[in-house]
């Protein structure tokens, strides 16, 4: 008679088991990365768009609001202040928009959908209404 050499049920199980518990661990850690990673995107747009407005606003002591709008006319004045439209992007995780002197950031979907980030033309970051 052959001797037995595969697994028991019970190994199987502890294993599965095992790798289940690993997961669970994982999993929300991973998705807080995620967000928070796709913060710091944001503030780097973010950044992008005050610099943009700042050079704009010394050139023409003015600043001009971008909307959160796909139109023509609203890549038009993203144009203008020498930026494409973020918004155009099919794939983005943020929504922008900038009405003088503030540049806003409101999360599209995931955990923290809704959830908003914004800088100030001084560069003050408020980030109190994202929780990543």
């Amino acid at each position: 008679m052959k001797p037995n050499n595969g697994f028991t049920l019970m190994e199987l199980m502890l294993t599965v088991m095992v790798i289940a518990i690993l997961v669970s661990i994982a999993i929300p850690s991973y998705i807080s990365t995620v967000e928070r990673t796709r913060a710091r995107e944001a503030l780097s747009t973010l950044e992008s768009m005050r610099a943009a407005e700042m050079a704009y606003s010394s050139e023409r002591r003015q600043f001009l609001d971008l909307p959160v709008g796909t139109a023509a006319a609203d890549n038009q004045r993203w144009q203008m202040v020498g930026l494409e439209n973020p918004n155009l992007n099919a794939n983005r995780s943020w929504s922008y928009s900038y009405s003088a002197p503030t540049g806003t950031a409101a999360r599209l979907g995931g955990p923290n959908n809704g959830e908003i980030i914004t800088l100030n033309n001084n560069g003050t970051i408020d980030d109190s209404g994202f929780t990543p």
